[in-house]
């Protein structure tokens, strides 16, 4: 008994516990990280595929949706250091060139949004003029509503034609997405499913 009490009070015993405490926190600090690493590449997976469908589907219908952001949240960006052992420095590239082109682009998407917005709704020009409507109750104004018709009917041509123009902003968007390269499918993402252990 005094052998054992003099065991648990010896120095190697203090070490041996410092040095126990000291490997079991460094195994869980290493398991912690092993698992954030695991649960931002999953959450990267999903913001890239997502972003990708949107873009893809631009590039199918010529169109963007206003209610639908490209980059909704940007994990990237407070994630990137977790990856540099990783990925090689144009594969970090790439994925930041897709979050911030993506970004960009929801901004151009907002100002296109409200700028359409408030046209449709007449605080930005195209408000119609107004022409003025004379009741024909006397013959001096059934005389003067003729002349108004005949007037209109001059100075609009017998056949319009309508061309089909895209709007200003079309050839910008076309340009920025055209640029992107898709990485959901590449050698990139297959890293970041190995480290997310999907399958």
């Amino acid at each position: 008994m005094e052998k054992i009490i003099v065991f648990f009070n010896s120095s190697f015993f203090i070490a041996l516990t410092t040095f126990t405490v000291g490997a079991l926190a460094f195994v869980l600090y290493k398991k912690q990280k092993r698992d954030v690493k695991r649960d931002a590449a999953k959450i990267i997976l999903q913001e890239i595929r997502r972003a990708e469908d949107i873009i893809s589907d631009y590039k199918q219908n010529g169109g963007y949706q206003f209610a639908k952001k490209i980059i909704a949240t940007n994990s990237w960006n407070k994630s990137l250091h977790l990856f540099v052992g990783d990925l090689d420095s144009d594969e970090l590239d790439r994925i930041s060139n897709l979050y911030s082109t993506g970004e960009y682009l929801d901004i151009l998407i907002k100002h296109i949004s409200d700028f359409t917005f408030k046209k449709e709704i007449g605080e930005e020009g195209g408000v119609a003029q107004k022409i003025p409507i004379l009741l024909p109750d006397s013959p001096q104004n059934i005389q003067q509503s003729q002349t108004i018709n005949q007037n209109i009917n001059q100075m609009i041509p017998q056949q319009i034609k309508f061309i089909k123009t895209d709007p200003p902003w079309k050839m910008r968007l076309d340009l920025i997405t055209s640029k992107l390269e898709p990485i959901y499918h590449s050698t990139i993402a297959f890293k970041l499913k190995k480290i997310a252990k999907f399958k």
